[in-house]
């Protein structure tokens, strides 16, 4: 049996080649996405007895969801923010998280980068947006998450779904299943950020860790 190595070795090897391999813009992020899927059910039938979290015949039946945009916050601008919308100082990463689901319930995940050069395959199987999206509202998942967007906080490890002016998070004890007012999650990062600011700017500052 294959070891826990050297199967995560040819899984960042699938990556790394088919699953990056650039495709015209005109193709789009869910052909783009089509792919990746295509090369997890080969992945997966290859190393059937490595969990990955999800199997083959999930994949297999699962439909490709409306693309999720994903945004990151510029943390310096998190610090000083005086409008209490997370959502204006963040910008997109040009990234599209792709569910794949099969009634309402989401098996897994598959991330798309997009430029005007094409689109290419960044990710697969990310856990924690599988649990998540399946968490979320069910008139959420009922609109395939047309409008949702995704936010992350660099530094202080914070993922936001944002839908019609609420906020969902499991960020400090919240729950991805209640939405919550923009304003309050904004001024609770805000005070995180500043401290984790004031604890490790000068790290930041020297570039000992990711800004």
């Amino acid at each position: 049996m294959k070891n826990i190595k050297s199967i995560i070795a040819v899984f960042l090897a699938v990556i790394s080649t088919g699953l990056m391999a650039q495709t015209t813009a005109n193709n789009g992020i869910r052909e783009a996405a089509a792919k990746g899927k295509s090369d997890l059910l080969k992945l997966l039938s290859e190393n059937k007895e490595f969990n990955f979290g999800v199997s083959a015949r999930e994949v297999e039946v699962a439909q490709i969801s409306n693309p999720i945009e994903s945004f990151s916050t510029e943390f310096n601008s998190l610090l000083n923010d005086t409008s209490g919308n997370i959502a204006t100082i963040s910008r997109s990463e040009n990234v599209y998280i792709v569910p794949l689901t099969t009634e309402n319930k989401t098996v897994t995940t598959i991330s798309v980068a997009s430029s005007s050069k094409g689109t290419k395959v960044v990710e697969l199987v990310n856990q924690q947006y599988t649990s998540e999206l399946n968490d979320l509202p069910v008139e959420i998942k009922r609109a395939n998450f047309k409008g949702l967007k995704v936010i992350n906080v660099p530094n202080i490890d914070a993922t936001l779904y944002v839908f019609n002016d609420k906020c969902y998070t499991s960020y400090n004890g919240r729950s991805v299943r209640e939405g919550s007012n923009i304003l309050e999650v904004t001024r609770q990062l805000q005070n995180d950020a500043r401290t984790f600011q004031a604890k490790f700017g000068e790290e930041l500052k020297k570039g000992k860790l990711v800004k």
